[in-house]
């Protein structure tokens, strides 16, 4: 069961302002954990390719990668939440941000899509179309982390590995997937170049 994302957002934002808080994650070195296990997987190319941060938020992960010394050739950040894109082009002025649906609005294509914390409150459907149209626009693959488990919540969005392997196979695709990094958490690596699971 989905939820209403736009207000969802709009509370937390009220409620903790642009913060970590406000996007919904419990801490700075939660979200940045996650970051790291999701540049790992594109790392040693980032520097040449062009990416799109589907579902940016305040643009906190083209940050990271500048700090970093990682900044993407070409860096699109999209999100669907308008008051999250214009505080993300308020604060960084060296890169694209543009608001976009990634479920029913058209997307630009770029070499990798990397989704961090996007999918966490999508019902299934949602969910699979989200990596479909990720899919679509990617010329290289997609990089995103989910919920994992079996957990069942009306508010959160939970993925087995198994479920994550089925879909990705079954689309003739290669994957990676990486956990223990935190409780409840997998990331993801999506290579559109040869059938199997790694």
């Amino acid at each position: 069961m989905a939820i209403n994302n736009q207000f969802f957002y709009k509370a937390s934002l009220k409620k903790h302002g642009i913060s970590v808080q406000g996007l919904s994650w419990n801490s700075v070195e939660n979200q940045e954990i996650r970051f790291s296990v999701l540049t790992q997987f594109i790392a040693k190319e980032l520097l040449t390719c062009s990416v799109v941060d589907a579902g940016c938020g305040f643009g906190d992960l083209y940050l990271f990668w500048q700090k970093m010394g990682l900044k993407p050739k070409n860096y699109i950040g999209i999100d669907s939440f308008d008051k999250f894109i214009t505080i993300a082009n308020r604060r960084i002025a060296n890169a694209v941000f543009l608001q976009r649906d990634i479920l029913k609005d058209s997307l630009p294509m770029a070499d990798w899509y990397i989704a961090s914390g996007s999918l966490n409150l999508l019902s299934d459907f949602e969910t699979w179309l989200f990596l479909e149209k990720m899919l679509l626009h990617a010329q290289k693959g997609i990089v995103f982390n989910i919920l994992c488990g079996e957990k069942k919540s009306k508010i959160y969005n939970y993925k087995t590995e198994k479920q994550i392997e089925t879909f990705i196979v079954q689309k003739g695709l290669t994957c990676k997937i990486v956990v223990g990094y935190l409780k409840n958490d997998m990331s993801v690596l999506v290579k559109k170049e040869k059938k199997g699971v790694e």
